[in-house]
């Protein structure tokens, strides 16, 4: 699932609730509206991550201090446990892969609504219609 950085509190911790989501990975500069809420909701793993951090090392260091520093993009948060996104890769690196079973039933994600009408509702979206929308927006593309 994806989740709308600019979520409240309230919005957020429904969200993550209503998924039984047990991870999440966010960027440094909305980690504090996820302080505010972790604790009422299941997640179990915290993966943080800057805008900088995939960048290369001089331009990632540059990009994430201005952001922090001079812009004062990143209000302060406190998430003990959490680990950042490069460190997460590392671990993950030396883990052996076990290629799951799948169908076009399973599960992909869930796309959340609005919540214009009411709090926002989860819809399912199935590996099968991700593969009819790859599809279709490929025929979209030969058309133009």
């Amino acid at each position: 699932m994806n989740v709308n950085p600019l979520y409240t509190p309230r919005e957020l911790e429904h969200q993550l609730n209503d998924a039984d989501a047990k991870a999440i990975v966010i960027v440094s500069n909305f980690a504090n509206t996820l302080e505010q809420v972790v604790d009422k909701t299941p997640i179990k793993h915290v993966v943080l991550t800057s805008l900088g951090q995939m960048l290369p090392t001089a331009k990632g260091t540059i990009v994430d201090f201005v952001v922090k520093y001079v812009k004062g993009m990143v209000p302060k948060y406190d998430l003990p446990g959490a680990i950042s996104f490069k460190k997460a890769l590392s671990k993950g690196r030396r883990l052996q892969y076990v290629k799951p079973f799948m169908t076009g039933d399973d599960i992909a994600f869930l796309q959340y609504t609005g919540g214009t009408t009411g709090v926002a509702k989860g819809a399912i979206l199935t590996h099968r219609n991700m593969i009819a929308n790859v599809m279709q927006a490929k025929v979209c593309t030969r058309l133009y």
